[in-house]
């Protein structure tokens, strides 16, 4: 038994980005350095300011990170089987950023932050993929993923590399060099001082540090992100456009790695994703070859998580098919039959006067489990605005007609002439009204619809299943589209591309479909799996009764020896 354990670390460490380079006798050495920890369901592993003391791997149950005390403790994450966590134990000397909580019974395996740097010197190759989860680990922290779907766990996030950084900012500074070197040197050897020297100096200097933090912030909101259910490449440029691609963890077909010479010598690269039928980048990454282990980790620890709870599964339905007693359950098994935790609620908010202003016009709209988006109310305004302003301006022209100010037309015929148009533009107006109104984009369970129709005109409606959906992106253009949060979202459906248009709120329009996507997938693996379980021990229900009722097993096979002069004696 003890053997089977030692063997399920070693298969467990060898899954991990940081040893899957070793050999088995190096993850031998590993695993007699680790420490066991059982942990009770609601037990604090460890909290927020404690000294860091090392760095856990989960060998069964789940743990809860949050980060806060008190009311304001927000969570995180939820690891599981083959996760990590305790990052800040990677190091010595440091303290606990966060709380772990044991969400279930688990059994943890730790290592201590001083073997940690022993590891680092008997194996050096470990250093890398340490020192990058590291760097992940502290961005995430630092940046709230509000999109993630409750129990979305975090694995990597990381912007492009730091030489494109220092790319973007050597413009400005040569720049600046080359502006206030000659303006100061005019100012500085002219007989007489000029005035407006100064302050051009002072103007130059303001674009250049305004120029550099444009870079900055350009560069500092790419970020590249795995998460346990998908890879996502966020691209925003401030005040312009905002653009996020993913796809599901279990739509990537393979994962595979590129760079230039140049790359190569400063190290990074391009990590390639490959869907069913579109790519997904991670642009100029660090450790690039690092980060395409590291999908293929996750990936790879999904399966063993899925197969291991299929294990589970088969064997309660046999017990329970031949009336057997039920499996002993390990209080440490992470899978647990029959029981679901609750996801907890993400809260996703906008300001009050946009969340009014979506409520008000009906921008999305939820009736049995089916979600209906309408294009932005802004998009409304201006199909509406020239009957408006027409209205305005011959309303302002009639008060002065009234008011004697404006007599080129008597004021009664200009009141007549104004019924007319009223009644003319309150027909353009509902008009306009009605054609935004039947524009609609429809999500259901297991369909997405996209509905337009004209009034009094043809109703034209594409619809796709949901199971066949690819990826899911999105994009706001425009310093408006920015403010008032609305963008086209795009979803891949087989050979063919569904646009949700202006939509209001385009990022929490795609995680919804992305969730509808993720139940319709798991309801159906698990339908499947429950009618193949269910034949398999339908087959060993009946091999069993043919047994128990006195079945006659077939002969054993012949001691002599097989020839052609034997067949049939």
């Amino acid at each position: 038994m003890m053997e089977d354990r030692n063997q399920q670390i070693i298969d467990l460490l060898g899954h991990l980005h940081f040893f899957d380079s070793l050999k088995e006798e190096q993850l031998q050495y590993i695993a007699d350095n680790l420490d066991t920890h059982m942990f009770s369901e609601g037990e604090i592993i460890f909290e927020e300011g404690n000294d860091a003391d090392g760095f856990y791997i989960i060998f069964s149950g789940r743990v809860k990170i949050t980060h806060g005390l008190g009311e304001e403790e927000e969570e995180l994450s939820i690891f599981q089987r083959g996760d990590y966590f305790g990052e800040e134990g990677l190091l010595t000397g440091q303290t606990r950023l966060v709380n772990a909580i044991a969400f279930s019974n688990v059994i943890a395996l730790h290592l201590d932050s001083e073997r940690v740097e022993d590891l680092a010197d008997h194996f050096p190759m470990i250093i890398p993929p340490i020192r990058l989860t590291i760097d992940s680990y502290n961005l995430f922290l630092r940046h709230n993923l509000q999109w993630r779907a409750p129990r979305e766990a975090v694995q990597f996030i990381s912007r492009k590399h730091r030489v494109f950084l220092w790319l973007r900012l050597i413009i400005p500074f040569i720049t600046s060099l080359v502006t206030l070197i000659p303006l100061t040197i005019y100012f500085v050897t002219a007989p007489v001082k000029p005035v407006f020297v100064p302050y051009l100096m002072g103007i130059v200097g303001v674009g250049v540090l305004v120029w550099a933090l444009w870079n900055y912030i350009d560069w500092a909101n790419d970020y590249s992100i795995i998460t346990n259910r998908r890879v996502v490449s966020l691209e925003k440029v401030i005040f312009i456009y905002e653009s996020r691609q993913e796809a599901p963890m279990d739509a990537v077909l393979s994962v595979a790695t590129n760079s230039s010479q140049i790359g190569r010598i400063i190290g990074y690269g391009n990590v390639v994703m490959r869907t069913y039928t579109g790519v997904i980048t991670f642009q100029r990454l660090a450790h690039h070859e690092l980060v395409a282990r590291l999908i293929n980790e996750e990936r790879q620890r999904a399966k063993m998580r899925s197969e291991r709870a299929q294990k589970f599964e088969k064997e309660d339905l046999i017990r329970d098919r031949l009336g057997f007693e039920e499996r002993e359950v390990d209080p440490f098994e992470e899978v647990k039959p029959k029981k679901k935790a609750a996801d907890a609620p993400r809260d996703l908010k906008s300001g009050k006067i946009a969340e009014f202003l979506a409520s008000f016009f009906h921008l999305r709209d939820e009736e049995n489990g089916v979600i209906t988006y309408r294009t932005h109310w802004f998009i409304l305004l201006k199909r509406v605005w020239t009957p408006t302003f027409i209205f305005l301006t011959l309303f302002l022209v009639q008060i002065l007609a009234w008011a004697q100010v404006f007599t080129l037309f008597p004021a009664s015929a200009l009141g007549k002439f104004f019924m007319l148009t009223n009644f003319v533009l309150a027909i353009w107006w509902i008009y306009q009204y009605w054609d935004w109104r039947n524009d609609r984009y429809i999500v259901g369970q297991d369909q997405l619809i996209d509905v337009y129709k004209r009034p009094l005109g043809q109703e034209q409606k594409r619809a796709a299943p949901v199971k066949n959906i690819q990826t899911v992106e999105f994009e706001r253009l425009g310093l408006i589209s920015l403010i008032l949060n609305y963008g086209t979202v795009f979803i891949r459906v087989g050979d063919t591309t569904f646009t949700f248009d202006y939509v209001y709120n385009p990022s929490e329009v795609q995680r919804e479909i992305f969730e509808r996507y993720q139940e319709y997938n798991k309801k159906q693996k698990d339908k499947e799996q429950e009618n193949l379980r269910n034949e398999m021990a339908e087959w060993i229900q009946i091999y069993h009764q043919v047994v128990q009722n006195g079945g006659t097993p077939p002969p054993a096979p012949s001691d002599k020896p097989i020839s052609g002069y034997n067949i049939g004696e």
